[in-house]
């Protein structure tokens, strides 16, 4: 057996360590004494990774065997060497300062104390490629698919080096990990592009279709070109000044401001819907009206909104036949939004990966009833208002009643213990892909129309002015319109939900609000 052969071994044991505890803990909601005769000790020490034991001890603890995970412990600590995080870290400086060998040592050794990801892999593939060892890399980046991936940035970046170092078919295995995972970034596209075009055979490789799926790659792909090609077609000048005069008028709110204005109405129990729109509306309205095609075919419009469609829903926007109903929905729940956000002028003239279908956001929003009576604020106010004021504290704390639409059946419980909430009703939904998480994958083509139709006919609001925090995507903005219409307070709060929970699926703007997650 080679060396690589031996390690790609020991990194699956380890992968299978994991698995097998995930099995035990089910298996302990029926079998607990079965659950806990599961655990073999010496098996799990032989694997020498400080995580495993530490989870198998706390599993034991859990279960009242608190001796059993002591000892278990005691003699993991006797053959234990440094962190793993540690040990990553210097890896990383030897890599940058050149020494590939010392590196490569210090690599394998993390990646067997801890629970490595996807990412990982191939990052670690990359650096096999820089020493001049192919099939120590492929064999890598082979089995790198079937880790967890929790990390899209990670994949990007190793999927980057891996090109760098003359490897193109490994750099696209590591960017389709992203893809399945539900990844749809403009880096991410863009690099998948530079692939293709440097060799356009890459994309027909048997291994695409076996990893993301290949027909729906290609048309994400071209997604990317026809999004240049409309972003490339707009008055990007003359519609960055329109954002700015918006944003000088009486009735555009920064975030105290905001803040103020949903304190005043919570206060005055005055219902209110507050609905965010940003590209993602962009890209399904762009399917959805001619006018705004622009230079795109109706083909090239459709596949950009059926992208959309599935990262949202995991279900093909063709064979939908309530589209139309959606928009005329959607257009009144922006015309009657007390409180609309939009994309600040800012973001219109830096978001190059984006500004395509914000513009066409801009020229359909600009089409419908000019706004007499609403205030206008910014589409990251979500943001803005959980970082002056986490988890809304302010605004929610002591309330009676809190009701939430979104895919965290937890959320409404920490809510309620952190912010000593009284009563919290929860209307829970499918999440979008990009979540990543196995209960996406059970229900993904449930939310529309069958979950829709439910909670549209279910919600009830119990008094004037009681609040619902929303996180629902493009149907979230109906949502929100209901409980408007039922006499409720309506605030789209979109992935910062995501973020309460310690999910990031929004990259960096949601890292500080992700690492302070709320307490379970």
């Amino acid at each position: 057996m080679s060396e690589i052969e031996a390690f790609t071994r020991r990194l699956l044991a380890v992968e299978e360590a994991w698995t097998q505890l995930d099995w035990i803990e089910r298996l302990a909601a029926k079998d607990q004494a079965g659950a806990a005769a599961a655990i073999d000790p010496e098996a799990l020490l032989a694997l020498e990774n400080a995580q495993v034991l530490a989870r198998a001890a706390d599993l034991l603890a859990s279960w009242g065997d608190t001796v059993r995970a002591r000892d278990l412990l005691a003699e993991g600590l006797k053959r234990e060497g440094p962190a793993a995080p540690l040990q990553l870290s210097y890896a990383r400086r030897l890599r940058e300062l050149g020494d590939l060998v010392g590196a490569r040592v210090a690599y394998r050794a993390a990646m067997l104390r801890a629970r490595p990801d996807a990412a990982l892999l191939f990052e670690y593939a990359a650096l096999e490629q820089q020493a001049g060892d192919a099939g120590a890399a492929g064999a890598i980046a082979a089995i790198a698919p079937g880790f967890r991936v929790w990390n899209d940035a990670g994949l990007i970046a190793a999927g980057a080096a891996l090109r760098t170092a003359g490897r193109p078919d490994l750099a696209l295995r590591a960017l389709l990990v992203a893809f399945r995972r539900g990844c749809r970034t403009s880096s991410l596209f863009t690099d998948m592009l530079a692939l293709r075009d440097a060799d356009p055979d890459l994309l027909a490789a048997p291994f695409v279709e076996e990893i993301a799926g290949g027909p729906t790659l290609v048309e994400a792909i071209g997604a990317l070109a026809a999004h240049n090609k409309l972003a490339h077609a707009q008055d990007r000048g003359a519609i960055v000044t329109a954002a700015e005069a918006r944003e000088a008028t009486p009735i555009h709110l920064g975030t105290s401001a905001l803040h103020a204005a949903l304190q005043a109405a919570i206060a005055e129990r005055r219902p209110l819907s507050l609905i965010r729109l940003g590209d993602g509306e962009g890209r399904f309205l762009l399917g959805r009206r001619p006018e705004l095609h622009g230079p795109l075919a109706k083909d090239e419009a459709q596949s950009i909104a059926a992208l959309m469609w599935s990262v949202w829903f995991g279900a093909d926007i063709r064979g939908e036949t309530r589209l139309e109903e959606i928009m005329t929905t959607l257009d009144a729940a922006i015309g009657e939004a007390d409180i609309l956000g939009l994309p600040l002028a800012d973001r219109l003239a830096s978001d190059d990966a984006n500004f395509g279908y914000l513009a066409v956001l801009e020229h359909h929003v600009a089409k419908l009833a000019p706004r007499t009576d609403g205030l206008l604020v910014d589409a990251s106010c979500n943001i803005a208002l959980d970082r002056i004021d986490p988890f809304l504290g302010r605004l929610l704390r002591g309330l009676d009643f809190l009701g939430l639409i979104s895919p965290h059946p937890e959320l409404a419980g920490r809510l309620r213990r952190h912010l000593g909430i009284g009563e919290v009703i929860s209307y829970d939904i499918p999440g979008e892909g990009r979540l990543g998480r196995p209960r996406e994958a059970a229900d993904r083509g449930r939310h529309f129309p069958a979950v829709y139709d439910r909670i549209m006919a279910e919600l009830t609001v119990p008094r004037s002015g009681a609040v619902f925090l929303v996180a629902g995507g493009l149907l979230g903005k109906l949502y929100c319109a209901r409980i408007r219409q039922l006499g409720g307070i309506a605030i789209d709060i979109g992935a910062i939900a995501d973020a309460w929970m310690g999910i990031n699926t929004r990259g960096p703007h949601l890292d500080d609000a992700a690492r302070r997650a709320l307490p379970v």
